[in-house]
């Protein structure tokens, strides 16, 4: 049965939504083609004919609410369908109905009749828009004027007409919340609309507000009854209220209602209602206009700290947010008014603004831990951003207003020195709740960073004093502790990374004062020991021009690798550290604690992988000055690792540990040797290699680790000729695993490559040529060799790579361009092999066509022209009917590989 040919009239569209709605996706599998016949027949011609007839209370409620979101649906985006002279015939006729639903609820109380009345009221709203330019230009008092007066029974209650007036509120309501939805009008007629509704707000105005001044005759037990219709219609006259504040009504016009706000904030009831009203009215910017205005009401929002005292006494974190929104709302779009009064010279405005920023600092210090015992705190941070932002923008008289603002934020540092501490029961939070305490603790650090320009020094200083008197005098509250080394962390880590005129390094007294307390501290707990050691790693560029305090800071990272709950931190620290300093000196230390951690084994896998690439760079800085002690490290390290991978390789049967430890121990080789490279080339960059070539040539010392060949590395510093060894050696035991898995396990041959690719990719970088040797050339045809194993479905993105690396690395030495040339021919015959079989075959391997279309644009790009000459012109058309079927495959960065291809191809 095709659904989809089902005629749209009321017949059809009745039996369908009844289907739909007593059905389940079980029990009717055509439910998704129902579900696309009503949104279909919602956009008909016909909706507008049978959309009006299901609006029917003899129909079901599902019927009647379909019917009116089709109406509205035709009035929303299809308006411009109907003739202007039958406007006031469907203006007419939605009244008519809009009105039967409105009465019927006075006696009959279905939820459902609510929705579908308040849907009619949406298209009521909708429809005054489109017509208050010109058509119906007293629609608002139309509206205000007729539905409360369309009971003409005299019996009728009090209830039922306020019943109405509740409808009114909501129609009222409803108009500027249509008006955003407004997106098929162009901009101009938009503009008549808005200034046609602010022009007619006086209306609304007078009506809520007679509204809200005959509240106040009522009792209070009636008017503030949650069951009273007298309250519904207060909450709903502040919901409008609210709403017409959003859409750009200000201060100046609505002055009478926000006493009220005020008064109603008291009760439980209306306390968020109020809260979001005087929410959305302080947030205008347009308020700087009413600086009286700001003034006058202040007095009200300092009061409200007897109603936060309520809500933390109470543990109300609700209302604590809701309060916290609301001074901030106040505060951070008015400081430039604060400003004006604390430099205006009268006392009494002066002592309330005091006032208002304590009330501000009650709210970042609220009692409690974030967020299990409060979540309104972090809410304040973007005040003193702004704060500080403003106060730093300000040309004129700037130096006075931070004078009279710094107290606050060295207060505000005594806060932070509390909030940051960890609660006794952390270790038992839920991993949510620490996470948010780790973004919670990053806020606080973000807000330090902007307080530097105004009290950078100051603030180091004042911190380190705290630090230094908790060690001396509270040496086991390491919560403390490790609150202010958070902090100091915070300001050090970004004055490194941005070299900030704000702090000036002639005050090195406070770091190496830092430095030399790190034996004093207890490292009694894993939390500050991880702290300390993510502060001393921020200091690495600091520790390069201060080595006198360096090992101090090498201590505390080898205590923190023999510490299995801080490794990760420890190994962070120490990769920052030796990312800035020559740590030759300490390369024993640091390579022997870190292989002792590898060979515990409690590091995770992506851990030892940072272990093993800081080795890398503590041998190649301890090859330049004790070159012997660097290879027996060196071959001391990667035996295990290859005896391991042989092992590995020469198994019969596989399994995922087999699989996952064969590309972890790639995955560490690789490191290492990359690492040694990239080591070499900072040293170059930096003039760091010096005279010790002498001393390292005397030494008659070998690193022989050739197979096959009779290689041998003579003694030299250069950390390629050691990788190549290393290579030759591994790259036997790679044919093995691709031999072995060539048609079981893709993903050890991916990782294969990938490793090969790390470690090449070194080898690009240096700008050095490869030396021309008998172990460079065994590696190269080595290399070669391994891609003629390889099957047609093997040759996935890292071996494309990898391809690519080759030519770069060796195609300009003549020696090799025969062997080069066959490579690049006999990878691009397995890359079109894919063109063999049908197009699902092709999108089934669009990872294969990207890689190798980056690797031909690559070679493009770097002028490897000559080697595309290699291929005839028959070949050629081949290679751009592959790209050109690359240009059909849905994925973007595919499609983007293939793209940049093309455009070098013939540029």
């Amino acid at each position: 049965m095709d659904i989809s040919q089902i005629s749209y009239n009321t017949e059809n569209a009745e039996k369908i939504v009844n289907e739909f709605y007593t059905t389940s996706q079980v029990t009717n599998e055509f439910k998704p083609q129902l579900d696309q016949w009503l949104k279909s027949a919602q956009n008909s011609s016909e909706a507008w004919s049978f959309g009006w007839d299901l609006i029917d209370m003899k129909k079901s409620a599902n019927c009647q609410f379909y019917g009116a979101s089709c109406i509205y649906n035709k009035v929303s985006k299809h308006f411009s369908d109907v003739p202007t002279d039958q406007y006031d015939t469907l203006k007419n006729k939605l009244l008519e109905k809009l009105l039967l639903y409105a009465t019927s609820l006075l006696d009959n109380k279905n939820q459902q009749i609510r929705f579908i009345q308040r849907k009619l009221n949406s298209t009521l709203a909708k429809l005054a828009l489109y017509l208050i330019q010109d058509q119906w230009q007293n629609c608002i008092q139309d509206i205000i004027a007729t539905i409360p007066n369309c009971i003409n029974e005299p019996d009728k209650h009090e209830d039922q007409r306020n019943q109405l007036i509740l409808i009114v509120i909501d129609l009222l309501t409803l108009l500027p919340e249509e008006y955003s939805s407004l997106s098929n009008l162009n901009k101009l007629k938009r503009t008549q609309i808005n200034s046609q509704l602010k022009k007619n707000f006086h209306t609304i105005k007078e009506y809520l507000l007679n509204l809200f001044n005959s509240f106040n005759t009522l009792p209070t037990n009636i008017l503030l009854s949650t069951s009273s219709l007298y309250f519904n219609m207060i909450e709903n006259s502040i919901k409008c209220l609210t709403s017409w504040i959003e859409f750009g009504i200000q201060m100046d016009q609505i002055q009478q209602f926000i006493d009220y706000m005020f008064v109603y904030i008291y009760n439980d009831s209306l306390f968020d209602q109020s809260a979001e009203c005087l929410t959305s009215l302080f947030s205008s910017e347009d308020n700087l206009k009413y600086t009286n205005s700001i003034f006058k009401y202040m007095p009200k929002i300092l009061e409200l700290q007897n109603l936060l005292t309520k809500y933390i006494e109470e543990k109300d974190n609700d209302g604590c947010v809701v309060l916290t929104k609301l001074v901030l709302a106040f505060g951070e779009n008015q400081l430039s008014v604060i400003f004006d009064g604390f430099l205006s010279g009268n006392d009494q405005v002066k002592q309330i603004l005091l006032q208002f920023m304590n009330l501000i600092m009650n709210l970042t210090s609220m009692p409690g831990s974030f967020p299990v015992d409060e979540e309104s705190s972090d809410l304040t941070f973007v005040f003193w951003y702004s704060l500080q932002d403003t106060l730093l923008g300000i040309d004129q008289v700037s130096n006075d207003l931070q004078t009279i603002f710094r107290p606050f934020f060295m207060n505000l540092l005594e806060i932070f020195i509390i909030k940051l501490q960890l609660a006794n029961n952390y270790d038992d939070w839920t991993d949510e709740e620490k996470e948010r305490l780790r973004c919670y603790r990053i806020d606080i650090g973000d807000t330090m960073v902007y307080m530097i320009s105004l009290i950078g020094e100051i603030m180091l200083e004042f911190l380190m004093k705290r630090l230094v008197s908790c060690i001396e005098n509270d040496s086991d509250n390491w919560r403390i502790q490790e609150a202010l080394i958070y902090m100091l962390q915070s300001v050090v880590s970004e004055l490194n990374e941005s070299c900030s005129p704000d702090f000036s390094y002639s005050n090195d007294v406070y770091l190496v004062n830092f430095v030399d307390l790190l034996p004093k501290i207890k490292y009694t707990n894993k939390h500050i020991l991880s702290t300390t050691l993510l502060a001393v790693g921020s200091l690495g560029s600091w520790l390069e021009r201060n080595p006198s305090v360096l090992p101090n800071a090498i201590s505390l990272c080898l205590l923190g690798l023999k510490t299995e709950a801080v490794t990760q931190s420890a190994s962070f620290a120490l990769k920052d550290i030796i990312n800035d300093c020559d740590l030759s000196s300490f390369a024993d230390q640091i390579i022997s604690t870190c292989q002792e951690a590898l060979k515990a084994g409690f590091v995770a896998q992506n851990y030892e992988n940072r272990l093993m690439s800081i080795i890398g760079m503590c041998l190649s800085d301890l090859l330049i000055v004790e070159y012997q002690k660097s290879i027996n490290w060196l071959q001391n390290l990667v035996e295990p690792y290859i005896i391991k991978l042989s092992e590995l390789a020469q198994l019969k049967q596989t399994d995922k540990n087999t699989q996952s430890l064969t590309c972890h121990i790639l995955n560490l080789l690789s490191q290492l040797m990359s690492s040694l490279i990239q080591r070499q080339q900072n040293h170059n960059s930096t003039d760091i290699m010096t005279a010790n070539d002498s001393t390292a040539s005397s030494a008659n010392t070998s690193f022989q680790l050739g197979i096959g060949h009779g290689a041998m590395v003579n003694s030299s510093n250069d950390e390629r000729a050691i990788v190549n060894s290393l290579l030759i050696k591994l790259i036997p035991i790679y044919k093995q695993i691709i031999t072995r898995n060539l048609s079981t396990d893709l993903i050890i041959i991916d990782k294969l490559f990938e490793s090969i690719s790390v470690t090449l990719s070194s080898n690009i970088a240096s700008n050095n040529p490869q030396p021309e040797n008998e172990i460079t050339e065994a590696i190269l045809n080595e290399l070669i060799q391994m891609f003629y194993i390889l099957n047609e479905n093997s040759w996935r993105k890292y071996a494309y790579e990898v391809c690519r690396q080759i030519l770069i690395i060796w195609w300009k030495n003549d020696k090799y361009k025969n062997n080069l040339e066959n490579l690049f021919l006999f990878s691009y015959q397995n890359a079109m092999k894919l063109m063999t079989r049908d197009m699902n075959w092709f999108h089934d391997h669009t990872d294969v066509v990207e890689q190798y279309c980056t690797c031909l644009a690559k070679l493009l790009k770097s002028k490897y022209y000559d080697l595309f000459e290699k291929l005839n012109e028959e070949s050629l058309v081949y290679l751009l009917k592959f790209a050109q079927l690359g240009l059909q495959l849905p994925e973007q960065y595919t499609l983007r590989a293939v793209a940049t291809f093309i455009v070098s191809f013939f540029l």
